[in-house]
């Protein structure tokens, strides 16, 4: 079995990589640093549109210029997939951590081999809903275009859309998967298919926009990866969820989640629930 897994980077950073894990420097083309690593501006490319559509220019790279290999797959350089047990987060990335998080060949092979398609697991990240969560942070007129174009170009899928953004307040975020080769492309066609509609409608608008909310196709595609997810599980696609490793590089930040861990440790063990605790801070 061929995987290749690429992992974005932008900066100088330690690289995940392997016989199986490829760093690939994310919006190449007008980058002030060459990372003299892979880039996602060689071949058929769209590097120059990364600071809208932010990793899913490597998802485009990936989708268009990778052949011949049975899995693909997507990480970042501070966000990838536990194989071994749960859920983590890191100050910096410990030299051990391609045995620390099972990322050598044989265990993910193993892992993913009975699979069709890897995702994160599964998180709520309010007890609002998708839709509602878009609204709150972002333009939510953008995903209402999503909505009307996807009605245009996939009718049978609409109804589906409609519901899981409206009534359902989990999700998978981050843009980060893998799946076998034939299914990624068939996800990659549908997501760009319909992205790229999207730009030629709202796109003035959103350069006028800050930074942040430029990023606006890359914000979009998390949400729509659970409509895709949603359609082809009711076709029977085998879904696998992993835990996650983030990476987190600010002293601060770091000092902020140990205490936050701390208190859940203690308030567990004077036996309150995560519930209680939460009320009590």
């Amino acid at each position: 079995m061929k995987i290749k897994i690429f992992s974005c980077y932008h900066k100088n950073t330690p690289l995940l990589k392997n016989k199986v894990l490829e760093p690939i420097q994310v919006g190449k083309a007008s980058a002030k640093v060459d990372l003299q690593i892979l880039g996602d501006n060689t071949g058929d490319n769209i590097s120059l549109k990364n600071p809208h559509y932010c990793e899913l220019t490597a998802t485009y790279w990936i989708w268009k210029n990778i052949k011949e290999v049975d899995y693909v797959g997507l990480f970042h350089y501070r966000r990838f997939f536990n194989f071994k047990d749960n859920a983590r987060k890191v100050y910096h990335l410990p030299l051990s951590v391609i045995d620390d998080f099972g990322l050598d060949e044989q265990t993910i092979q193993k892992t993913i081999e009975n699979y069709d398609l890897i995702l994160p697991k599964i998180t709520r990240p309010t007890r609002k809903t998708l839709y509602q969560n878009y609204k709150i942070g972002h333009v939510i007129s953008d995903m209402d275009c999503v909505l009307d174009i996807l009605g245009e170009k996939y009718p049978e899928m609409r109804d589906l859309a409609e519901d899981l953004l409206k009534n359902n307040s989990q999700g998978y975020f981050g843009n980060m998967l893998i799946a076998k080769k034939a299914l990624f492309d068939e996800y990659a066609q549908w997501l760009f298919s319909i992205l790229f509609e999207v730009e030629k409608r709202i796109h003035s608008d959103v350069l006028t926009r800050d930074a942040y909310q430029q990023r606006v196709y890359g914000f979009l595609a998390e949400r729509m990866m659970n409509i895709f997810v949603a359609y082809k599980r009711q076709q029977g696609c085998r879904i696998k969820e992993l835990p996650s490793v983030f990476v987190e590089e600010d002293l601060t930040a770091w000092r902020k989640y140990q205490y936050k861990m701390f208190k859940r440790r203690f308030f567990s063990a004077i036996g309150l629930g995560l519930k209680e605790w939460k009320d009590l801070i």
